[in-house]
C-alpha cells in the first residue's frame, strides 16, 4: 500500500471528458478518426510528496473584491456612445458594435434593474409580464406567486401587490400570465390567467377588481389593448385571434392556422394588427377583418421574435432571444426601413415580456433571471 494514502478518486478540477475536445485530453485523432490512447503525462516533472497532497486550495489575493449591484440603482454612464459619430479617418471602436448572427448591432447597457428570486416585495418567482402605467408605475405579473406587484418607475420602490387572496372583492388570481394597460383608460389593467382556468380579469390601477370574462379561451399566449379599448388576444397551438370589448363582448374571432405556426406577441396601431411568429421568423400584419396585409421578414435581423411593441411614433420594436437579447427597430411607414439594430452587453437568460414608456424609447424587460431591466434606445 502506498504510504501516502493517495485517493483513487479523480482529482478535483480535472476536465470532464464529455465536455472537452479530444486534443485537450492528450488524445490524438488520426485520419480515420480513431482515437489513440496516449501514455498519462506526469504533472510537469515534480516529485509528488505529502506537501503536494495537502496543499492549500487557491484563494484570491486580499485586494480582490466583487462590488455588489444594488437593486434598481443607476449605474455609471457607459463609455459606449449610443449614437457614434461617423469618422472615416479612424476605424470604429470594437466596443461600440458587435457582429452577431450575421448582423452588425450596436451594444447597449441596461441602466437600472430590480428584483431577485424569492417571495419578498422586491423579489419574483416568475416575472412573466411587465407593463408601464401613465401614472408612473410599473406593474409586474409574478405568475408563481399568483399576484401583480406595483413599483414606482423612478425610484423602483415596491408600493403594493394584489390578486392573491380575496381582497377588494377579487377572487384569487391563479397563475396570471400576461398584462396590458388600457390606453387613456385611467390605467386600467387587463390580465390573462392562462392555467389551469383561462380567463381575462380587469383591474383598476389600485388593484380593485372590476370584471372578468373569456372563460371559453383555451391557450391564450399574448394580448394587447388598442386605442379604441378593444382587447386583442392571440392563442398559441390553435392560432386563434379573439377581439373583445372592454366590457367582455366578443367582437370577432379569427382562425390563423394557415398563416401562423407559433405566435408569441401581439400589438396594434388601431388599424393594423401585428403578430410575431417565432417559428416563421417574421411579423405578420393583419387587418381587423382577419385579412393578411403584409409580412415583415429580414433573415439576419428577425430570427426568433418573442416580443413586439409600437412606440408613440408608430415605429415597430422587435425583441428576440437568439443567443442573447437582440432589439431591431423599423420605421412607421409599413416597416420598410430598418432604423436600428441593438444587442445587450450582457447575455440575458431569456426575455419574457417587454413594455415601453409612453412618448419615450425606454424599455422595461422582464427576464427569466427574476429581474426587470431598463434600457434606453437611442432613437
Amino acid at each position: 500500500m502506498n504510504s501516502f494514502n493517495i485517493s483513487r478518486k479523480r482529482p478535483f478540477g480535472s476536465p470532464d471528458k464529455e465536455n472537452v475536445w479530444p486534443s485537450m485530453l492528450g488524445i490524438e485523432i488520426n485520419d480515420t478518426c480513431i482515437a489513440k490512447k496516449q501514455p498519462r503525462l506526469a504533472l510537469g516533472s515534480v516529485i509528488i510528496d505529502k506537501n503536494f497532497l495537502h496543499s492549500i486550495p487557491y484563494s484570491p489575493p486580499e485586494h480582490f473584491y466583487i462590488k455588489p449591484v444594488d437593486p434598481w440603482s443607476p449605474v455609471k454612464n457607459d463609455s459606449v456612445q449610443l449614437i457614434p459619430k461617423l469618422d472615416h479617418r479612424t476605424p470604429p471602436n470594437r466596443s461600440d458594435t458587435r457582429f452577431k448572427n450575421g448582423s452588425l448591432r450596436q451594444i447597449l447597457k441596461w441602466t437600472r434593474s430590480i428584483g431577485e428570486y424569492g417571495d419578498g416585495n422586491n423579489a419574483f418567482r416568475e416575472p412573466n409580464s411587465v407593463a408601464w402605467l401613465d401614472c408612473g408605475k410599473i406593474a409586474v405579473v409574478d405568475t408563481n406567486a399568483h399576484c401583480i406587484k406595483m413599483f414606482d418607475s423612478e425610484s423602483g420602490q415596491f408600493q403594493f401587490s394584489f390578486g392573491r387572496g380575496r381582497t377588494l372583492g377579487c377572487q384569487n388570481l391563479l397563475y396570471p400570465y400576461r398584462l396590458a394597460v388600457v390606453p387613456d383608460g385611467n390605467d386600467q389593467l387587463v390580465v390573462i390567467q392562462r392555467h389551469p382556468r383561462p380567463q381575462i380579469h380587469i383591474f383598476s390601477c389600485q388593484g380593485e377588481f372590476i370584471r372578468r370574462f373569456g372563460q371559453h379561451l383555451e391557450k391564450p399566449r399574448a394580448l394587447t389593448v388598442d386605442k379604441s379599448h378593444r382587447i386583442l388576444v392571440i392563442e398559441s397551438q390553435i392560432q386563434k385571434l379573439h377581439i373583445f370589448s372592454l366590457y367582455g363582448q366578443i367582437l370577432s374571432v379569427f382562425s390563423f392556422e394557415q398563416h401562423l405556426q407559433f405566435p408569441t406577441s401581439i400589438c396594434s396601431n388601431n388599424s393594423e394588427i401585428f403578430i410575431s411568429d417565432n417559428h416563421l421568423h417574421s411579423i405578420k400584419v393583419f387587418s381587423y377583418t382577419g385579412q393578411v396585409i403584409r409580412e415583415i421578414k429580414e433573415d439576419i435581423y428577425i430570427q426568433f421574435p418573442t416580443n413586439i411593441k409600437l412606440n408613440s411614433k408608430g415605429q415597430l420594436i422587435i425583441i428576440d432571444n437568439h443567443q442573447g437579447l437582440n432589439i431591431t427597430v423599423y420605421d412607421e411607414n409599413q416597416q420598410k426601413k430598418r432604423l436600428g439594430a441593438y444587442t445587450a452587453r450582457i447575455c440575458h437568460s431569456q426575455i419574457l415580456d417587454v413594455t415601453i414608456q409612453t412618448n419615450t424609447n425606454i424599455l422595461h424587460l422582464a427576464s427569466k433571471d427574476y429581474r426587470v431591466y431598463t434600457y434606453q434606445l437611442p432613437l
